[in-house]
């Protein structure tokens, strides 16, 4: 087993951190991107969310005046 670890040189063990720590680097762009895109869509959710309620409230009114004026 420390014949493996013999193999590899300073430059082999320089490469392989800068390697990784690259694929940190990109782990943290997808996560930050995922984390934009999931906080869009709750906005638009709650957005849509609003507009809905508006229309249910004039649709209510809408029916509550279709009923006084039948009275």
């Amino acid at each position: 087993m420390i014949y493996l670890f013999a193999q590899f040189t300073a430059d082999d063990v320089a490469r392989e951190v800068a390697r990784l720590q690259r694929n940190y680097e990109f782990l943290s762009y997808g996560l930050t991107a995922a984390w934009m895109i999931l906080v869009v869509y709750v906005l638009l959710m709650l957005a849509r969310q609003r507009k809905l309620k508006r229309e249910i409230a004039s649709l209510r009114a809408m029916l509550e005046e279709k009923k006084q004026s039948t009275i």
